[in-house]
């Protein structure tokens, strides 16, 4: 687990930056989305804005997937580059939000912010909600249901019924 005093790093810097190595163990995803096997590497850059920071992230590696047509499992690349804001919770019963604050994550506590649970809710936003192993996969999916259909006909033919 990373966690990181956000208060206390900012004293002295402006930025701050680390590379990261995260186990399986530390990012273990709910059994039904998928299942990570090797470490994630991800690389963190945290900067002080207004009201908050802005957490930019490279991660690399692999999820294990089943794919939602032919059952195959298969690994899928959760590489990508994201810029996060980040905020304390508010204060206030009614939060109004415009369209280009929709992008905000929260935390609870300036000294002790958990940037596993960042890298690991990254981690399942990345993830489809119906993965496939291939663009293709669809095809031959529809061509083997076409070949297990069976018609009443056929079922009446077997029972010797016509």
């Amino acid at each position: 687990m990373a966690k990181l005093n956000l208060k206390e790093i900012f004293k002295t810097k402006n930025r701050f930056s680390q590379s990261y190595v995260f186990s399986p163990q530390d990012l273990k995803l709910p059994p039904d989305l998928g299942e990570i096997r090797e470490p994630v590497s991800v690389y963190v850059e945290i900067t002080r804005e207004k009201g908050g920071y802005r957490v930019n992230m490279e991660i690399e590696g692999y999820v294990v997937l089943e794919c939602s047509r032919c059952l195959t499992v298969f690994h899928k690349d959760i590489g990508r580059s994201e810029s996060i804001r980040i905020e304390p919770y508010p204060t206030k019963d009614v939060l109004y939000l415009k369209p280009s604050e929709l992008e905000v994550s929260f935390f609870e506590d300036e000294e002790a912010f958990d940037l596993t649970e960042l890298v690991k809710e990254q981690i399942i936003l990345s993830i489809p909600t119906k993965p496939l192993c291939s663009p293709d996969c669809s095809a031959g999916f529809y061509e083997n249901l076409e070949v297990k259909t069976t018609t009443l006909g056929d079922l009446l033919k077997k029972a010797n019924v016509l």
